[in-house]
Formats: C-alpha cells, sequence, structure tokens
C-alpha cells in the first residue's frame, strides 16, 4: 500500500517538525510534501492525489477541491476557514477542521492591550516624546482621555474570543455590550454581558471590537452607515478578518473625526502597500495580524491540525469540523 500523501500548502515556520511529529507518530505510513503558494493553479497539481490538505492562507477554491480525488480532510492553521470553500469541500464528502481553540488568550490579550493603547493615547504619548515633547499638558491630540472604568466595549462576535475579552475587559470596570445573531441572551447574561443588535452596539460603545468570523453576512459588516452611528469618541479594533470593515470608509470616518481612533491586527489588502491611506494617520494603530503569536499557541497549533489529519486518516472525525452540517454529520 502506497504512503498517505500530506500536503502542507504554505505556512511561516522555516521547518514541518512538529506536524510530522504528530503525523509519523500516528504510525501511519505517511509522505509530507510541503509547499509555499497560496495560488490555486500552483495547488492543483500536488494536492490531485493527496489524502489529506494543511492549509494556511492558500485559496482553496472549488476548482482545488474538484481537483482532489483522495482528500480524507482539509486541515487549517487557525480558526478561521474563509479561504477555504466549505460548500465545494462538503459536497465532495471533505470534512474541513480547524483549530477552535487557538489563540484564545494572545488574541484577547492584544484585545485589551490595544483598549488600553487607545484610551491612555500610549502610542501618541510615545510619538510625542520621540519628536522632542514632553509633559502631558503640551498639545497631544485627544488628550486628557477619559478614564476607563465606567466605559462601554461593544464585542461583535461572541465566541471562544469574544468571550474571553469579555471576561478580562470585565476586569477594567468597562460596561459590556455585545452582537451575536447565534447566541442566546442568557449565555451572555453568564458573562455579564448584555446583548444588543449591532446599530445599538455602535450607538452605546465607546470601544467596538470585532470578533466575528468572516463569512457572506459579516463582509462589509462595518462601514460608511455603522461608522456614522459611533461616537465621535469612540474607536473602532479590527482583531477577525479585514473585509469584515470596509477600510475606506474607515479612513473617511478616522480623517473626518467621526470617530477618535481605530486599532486594526487585521486589513483588507495583507501585507498592505507602503502608500496605504491608513498608515498615515496617526490616530491608528496597526499591526501585522499578529495578535494570535506566543511560543505556546504556535505549538498548540501545529500539534492540533496535524491531530486532526491523524484522526481523518485513521477513519475517525477531527474533534472540530466546521462543514459538519453540510456533510450530514
Amino acid at each position: 500500500m502506497s504512503p498517505f500523501k500530506v500536503v502542507i500548502t504554505d505556512f511561516g515556520d522555516a521547518d514541518n517538525d512538529l506536524e510530522a511529529a504528530v503525523l509519523h507518530g500516528s504510525g501511519l505510513d505517511i509522505n509530507i510534501v510541503r509547499l509555499q503558494t497560496k495560488v490555486p493553479e500552483e495547488l492543483i497539481p500536488h494536492v490531485a492525489d493527496a489524502d489529506a490538505v494543511i492549509v494556511q492562507w492558500a485559496s482553496v477554491n472549488r476548482k482545488v477541491i474538484e481537483a482532489m480525488t483522495r482528500c480524507k480532510v482539509i486541515s487549517r492553521y487557525g480558526i478561521g476557514v474563509d479561504m477555504v470553500d466549505l460548500q465545494a469541500a462538503a459536497d465532495h464528502g471533505i470534512p474541513v477542521a480547524n483549530v477552535p481553540d487557538f489563540c484564545i488568550e494572545e488574541v484577547s490579550d492584544s484585545t485589551i492591550g490595544f483598549i488600553l493603547d487607545l484610551n491612555r493615547r500610549t502610542f501618541v504619548l510615545d510619538r510625542w516624546v520621540r519628536s522632542g515633547g514632553w509633559g502631558s499638558t503640551r498639545p497631544i491630540p485627544y488628550w486628557p482621555p477619559s478614564r476607563l472604568r465606567g466605559q462601554t466595549l461593544g464585542i461583535v462576535g461572541l465566541g471562544n474570543i469574544g468571550r474571553m475579552v469579555a471576561q478580562k475587559a470585565g476586569c477594567l470596570g468597562l460596561k459590556l455590550l455585545s452582537h451575536d445573531p447565534y447566541v442566546k441572551p442568557e449565555q451572555a447574561a453568564e458573562l455579564g454581558v448584555e446583548l444588543v443588535t449591532l446599530d445599538e452596539l455602535l450607538r452605546r460603545s465607546d470601544y467596538v471590537s470585532l470578533h466575528c468570523p468572516l463569512i457572506a453576512e459579516t463582509r462589509g459588516l462595518i462601514g460608511a452607515a455603522q461608522l456614522a452611528l459611533m461616537k465621535p469618541t469612540a474607536c473602532l479594533i479590527n482583531m477577525s478578518r479585514g473585509p469584515v470593515v470596509v477600510q475606506s470608509a474607515l479612513y473617511e470616518a478616522l480623517v473626518n473625526h467621526k470617530i477618535t481612533g481605530a486599532a486594526l491586527d487585521v486589513l483588507e489588502v495583507e501585507p498592505p502597500k507602503p502608500d496605504d491611506p491608513l498608515l498615515q494617520l496617526d490616530n491608528v494603530i496597526t499591526t501585522p495580524h499578529a495578535a494570535s503569536g506566543s511560543t505556546q499557541a504556535v505549538v498548540e497549533l501545529r500539534t492540533e491540525v496535524a491531530k486532526n489529519v491523524v484522526d481523518a486518516l485513521q477513519g475517525k472525525l477531527p474533534r472540530s469540523i466546521v462543514n459538519r452540517k453540510a456533510l450530514g454529520l
């Protein structure tokens, strides 16, 4: 019997030692093929006869999936699966597995960090000192800030990360709102969170933090009309996916002081062009889609993504299948 072929389409680390340890440690005869491409046309020749595919950011669209003749699982490095055509995978009987508990601590920590930075204007003060300024009474934009305790945080998406953000933000004395059509009010209430409509959340919040997946319903969720509902003193934080926010509308809202600031770990185009208008603004914090990073999180991610493959190759269901309903499971 030929060895199972496992294709890793793209991943940032220099080696695949952790994945190999899990895959080979299963006792299965496995051949690992490592690529570094996100382009569908370049994937097809390699995944056509693959028994499993591990993907980070590569576009696994319907054309790629239709070329797969033996694939038993597509396993994603992370939580979001917007780069995989879930319906196409289901149509061909292929489970798509993710790592749902990846980076919960890291992204929630980063969110709290952004809230503190935006509130205390840490990033503005740092630039002020570096330019030769000193003293809290200098003409620093939006200084002094309002006390954080008692302000309101609106969390869009009350999944694993959103719930952890709520728990940590509550310790800071923030009032908590959330919008999530898949969460019941009593579930939110257990976290001390008031469940409201998106419009109400935007109107009432001093900080709006996005933690929803990128699906058809959330693409462009925050555009000009939504930003116009926010307080002029409010700030937007995006920890989900860039296309959840209409970036041109966000730029206009920031330039015209319709909102005070933004903190973005994700952008519509990644990496951004050097002349991206958002990067020129003093009231924006940007990080390179790095909120999930920690030594521990990476080890857990790489281990779990390989375990999904082992389960599928052994005829078992991976622990988290995101297209379960479409597969009829």
